[in-house]
């Protein structure tokens, strides 16, 4: 049941939904969610059912109109407006500045913010959108923020400081309209680098083989839909929890030649591992180590490798590498060429990999909402 006591959220740039995830399991109630492809809609509406799903260009819906088409009533305030914008712009015609945030959609994310003004906003996006344009796009933006009345503070967050197995990090700005913005979450998890002097009580990184463990081991071409071993990790209990069944695991099939060429990568190696001689193409390939992190996952599968095995990731196991939890289901068409991507479709391995990781996301949304708990707090203890 639906707590409508709950702080509410409106998502921009929704894509496949991770922010929703880690925002709704940070106790968020998600009013609408926009998103301009097809095929992550796809995705929301099915793994989100209760929640308007908004589809088409921002630039076409006003604050007013999107909270109307949700059949939320503006005036009622809403507590945060969240998203991560494309970093690319979409409108570079003629002599517009392309550091004018204006001419970007990082600047329709400013303008909703503006049209709705939240009690607080949430922008996550790439860490390079800090030196884009020799900086001066992200100082308008912070102009920007700054003549909407907010105080807000930004901040780059390593997703495996919060329990994901990845190496990632991800730009995160957080402002509030009246009072100071909200803190980032302190981190949970470190490298464990063995006994210290001091207990600093936090876990140690989420490993691959943690993420991975009891997922069912596939030859290329097989699927599997249910589980064939208990839960063996915390990581593994806490991304099983609502799940019966396992949805998205089907192995690409591969040719033997392609397999014996993926088996010359070592455990946590790369394509460098490689003998020059035999070395193709394609280039930045990774097998994920058993006892290590994986790199940011991205929307190109074959970018990394099975820890154990001679096959390219299932759509399953980068989710859980990105900690979706197993009862999300992602819909469209598997993988893509870059034909279909050159036409606008967004598969299911790219949905995946544009994703902000949920647990990241539920790291910040708690440190929201306990923010704001303890202003409440506060102001009843000074009687105000």
């Amino acid at each position: 049941m639906t707590d409508m006591s709950a702080p509410t959220c409106i998502d921009l740039f929704a894509g496949a939904g991770g922010l929703m995830v880690g925002l709704e399991g940070a106790g968020f109630r998600t009013l609408l969610a926009n998103e301009v492809h097809p095929h992550p809609c796809l995705t929301l509406r099915r793994n989100f059912p209760g929640v308007p799903v908004i589809e088409g260009p921002i630039q076409e819906f006003s604050g007013k109109g999107l909270l109307e088409a949700a059949g939320h009533e503006p005036s009622t305030p809403v507590d945060l407006v969240a998203g991560g914008p494309p970093c690319q712009g979409f409108s570079t015609a003629g002599l517009k500045d392309r550091a004018d945030p204006r001419n970007s959609l990082i600047g329709e994310f400013l303008r909703v913010v503006g049209d709705i003004r939240p009690r607080a906003f949430l922008l996550e996006n790439v860490t390079g959108l800090v030196s884009m344009h020799d900086g001066r796009l992200f100082e308008n933006v912070l102009d920007e923020l700054d003549g909407l009345g907010y105080q807000f503070r930004w901040k780059f967050l390593h997703a495996a400081d919060y329990g994901v197995p990845q190496m990632r990090r991800r730009l995160v700005v957080i402002g509030a309209r009246e009072g100071e913005a909200p803190p980032f979450p302190a981190p949970t998890h470190e490298a464990d680098n063995g006994e210290t002097l001091f207990d600093t009580r936090l876990l140690p990184y989420t490993t691959c083989g943690d993420a991975l463990g009891d997922v069912p081991l596939l030859e290329p071409g097989e699927v599997a839909t249910e589980y064939e071993r208990e839960a063996e990790t915390d990581y593994q209990r806490e991304l099983r929890k609502g799940s019966c069944q396992l949805f998205n695991h089907e192995a690409s099939k591969h040719r033997q030649a392609t397999m014996d060429y993926y088996a010359l990568v070592p455990p946590g190696g790369h394509w460098l591992d490689i003998p020059p001689e035999l070395r193709k193409a394609k280039q930045g390939m990774q097998r994920w180590p058993v006892d290590g992190l994986a790199r940011t996952i991205t929307t190109e599968p074959t970018d990394f490798l099975h820890p154990v095995q001679h096959r390219i990731p299932t759509v399953r196991e980068l989710a859980r590498i990105q900690s979706f939890p197993d009862r999300f289901e992602f819909l469209g068409q598997r993988t893509t060429g870059n034909r279909m991507r050159r036409l606008g479709y967004c598969s299911q391995t790219q949905q995946v990999g544009n994703a902000i990781p949920p647990l990241l996301a539920r790291a910040v949304g708690l440190a929201i909402s306990t923010h704001w708990d303890c202003a409440e707090d506060d102001v009843r203890d000074r009687g105000d």
